[in-house]
C-alpha cells in the first residue's frame, strides 16, 4: 500500500510490532513512542536484539498533536495492565491520530477484548467513525484481540488486498466493516 512507509507506533511493549514491521518492510521508517522508561529498556529481553526503530520516550497523544501530517500509518498498541488507557477513547486522541496522518493514511488499533474493552468497543467505533472509515480484523476468539483499522483517504480495496496476503492470512481471520449501530454477529465481511 505504501512503498516506504513512515510509521508511528504508540506503545512499545515487548517490541514485537516494530520487530515484525522491520522484518517485513526493511525500508520503513518507524518511530515508537513509549511513555514508560522501564518498558523502553526491557524490549530486548523479549525479542533478543536491538530494533532499528527510533524509540522516543514520551506521551503518545502529545507526540501526535505536535507531529502533524507526518505518517502513512499510525499503530496504537498502548496498555496499562490489560486495558487501553482511558485517554485513548477520547476525541482528543482521535483528532491527534488523524492529524498525524498524511492525507492518505491508516490508523490501526490493537484492541484487547477485556471486560472493559468490550464495554468501550461501540463507544470507540462510533467516535472513530466521525473521522475515519472503520473496519475490524476479527481474530479467532481465543486471541482475545481485535484490530480496528481506520482509513483516511485510502481505498478499502487496498485493505482487502492486505487481508488476502499469505503472510497475514490466518484461519478464521476476517475483515469486517464496522458500524457503530451493528452488533458482532451482523457485520459486513469484505
Amino acid at each position: 500500500m505504501f512503498e516506504n512507509p513512515k510509521i508511528l507506533i504508540i506503545g512499545l511493549g515487548g517490541g514485537t510490532i516494530p520487530y515484525q514491521i522491520e522484518s517485513l518492510y526493511p525500508n520503513a521508517s518507524i518511530d515508537v513512542i513509549e511513555i514508560d522508561e522501564a518498558i523502553a529498556s526491557m524490549y530486548k529481553i523479549f525479542i533478543g536484539k536491538n530494533l532499528k526503530s527510533n524509540i522516543i520516550l514520551g506521551d503518545g497523544i502529545e507526540y501526535m498533536e505536535s507531529h502533524g501530517n507526518m505518517y502513512n500509518i499510525v499503530i496504537l498498541d498502548a496498555y496499562v495492565d490489560e486495558n487501553m488507557p482511558e485517554e485513548f477513547f477520547s476525541d482528543r486522541m482521535i483528532n491527534a491520530a488523524s492529524s498525524s496522518l498524511m492525507g492518505n493514511g491508516v490508523l490501526a488499533i490493537n484492541y484487547t477484548l477485556t471486560s472493559l474493552g468490550i464495554a468501550n468497543s461501540k463507544k470507540l467505533t462510533k467516535a472513530l467513525a466521525k473521522m475515519f472509515e472503520v473496519y475490524t480484523l476479527s481474530m479467532p476468539p481465543i486471541s482475545g484481540n481485535r484490530v480496528v483499522i481506520c482509513l483516511k483517504g485510502v481505498d478499502a480495496g487496498k485493505l482487502r488486498a492486505i487481508g488476502s496476503m499469505p503472510k497475514l492470512k490466518e484461519e478464521h481471520a476476517y475483515i469486517t466493516k464496522a458500524y457503530s449501530n451493528m452488533d458482532e454477529d451482523n457485520q459486513e465481511v469484505i
